[in-house]
């Protein structure tokens, strides 16, 4: 459910997440109970790591894909092969993939359209899944949501085509715009809409179950929406941060040192039992559990 990107490549650097970076193995926290945590794949070739509701997806160096935790739906065993994936995304009980050609993959639960209507087509970019819901971007700037549409989260997709990144949360979805800006569309709850923060200084978003986050150009963070487990009100402060990452009611984030924080919802020890150390390179956040890519 997130979206990650540095300043000046946001979108590509979530498309082709194998190019010019470090691959490392993978390390989870949070409940166990489809073992997501005992059952992670060995090895230190990965590159990407996205979590979902009770499944979780990893990308491999080689371009492959890795599913583990619940096979509800064919969510883990329908996981595409191949060597020709750049980008994945967890949902509820769906999964997506980008090709390195552009084409979208889509795989798991059939509700609302989520898998019969992903868009077709060799022209993406980067991909998000929520709920029922997700969307793609396209490589000239604009955007493309399908599944649920209840809370309008595809109907008032923006129009355009100056976004750079996406994430899809709950029933809300957002996209960064090539000036700095946030667009935030959907189910507004909890103010998760309503609440987007202004400005032009933003280089990354990332969406949790009803609350989402941003990181700005200074590297501090900012969240709002659902605060009921201080995954608002306890956000790190700082201008040390490099990545973010939104999970079910909690949040982490990535520091310039390598380190990971963790806030929110601990009732699965999600936060205390956040990895110590300086060496991870990447993060999700699942439905009760957290990831990371260690090198």
């Amino acid at each position: 459910m997130e979206c990650i990107g540095d300043i000046k490549m946001v979108s590509f650097q979530h498309a082709f997440p194998m190019f010019g970076v470090y691959a490392g193995s993978i390390v989870a926290w949070g409940s166990d109970e489809t073992g997501i945590v005992s059952n992670i794949p060995t090895g230190n070739d990965f590159t990407a790591v996205a979590g979902g509701n009770y499944h979780a997806l990893a990308l491999k160096h080689d371009g492959s894909i890795v599913s583990w935790g619940s096979d509800e739906n064919g969510v883990v065993s329908n996981t595409p092969t191949g060597n020709n994936f750049a980008a994945i995304s967890g949902g509820y009980y769906h999964s997506l993939a980008l090709k390195i050609d552009g084409l979208i993959v889509s795989w798991g639960y059939e509700m609302y359209g989520v898998i019969s209507d992903t868009p077709t087509g060799n022209d993406f970019a980067a991909i998000a899944s929520g709920y029922w819901h997700s969307l793609a971007l396209k490589t000239d700037g604009s955007i493309v949501s399908w599944g649920y549409d209840n809370y309008n989260q595809v109907s008032d997709t923006p129009t355009g085509n100056d976004f750079i990144a996406i994430t899809a949360g709950y029933y809300h979805s957002l996209a960064l715009k090539k000036d700095g800006s946030i667009v935030a569309w959907g189910r507004d709850g909890y103010n998760e809409v309503s609440n987007t923060p202004t400005g032009n200084d933003f280089i990354a978003i990332a969406s949790g179950y009803m609350h989402s986050l941003a990181l700005k150009t200074d590297g501090s963070i900012v969240s709002w929406g659902w605060d009921v487990y201080g995954q608002v009100s306890d956000t790190p402060s700082g201008n040390d941060f490099t990545n973010i990452a939104g999970g079910y009611m909690n949040s982490l984030a990535l520091k310039t040192d390598g380190s990971i924080v963790s806030w929110g919802w601990d009732y699965f020890n999600q936060v205390t039992d956040t990895p110590t150390g300086n060496n991870f390179t990447n993060i999700a956040g699942g439905h009760w559990y957290s990831l990371a890519l260690r090198i």
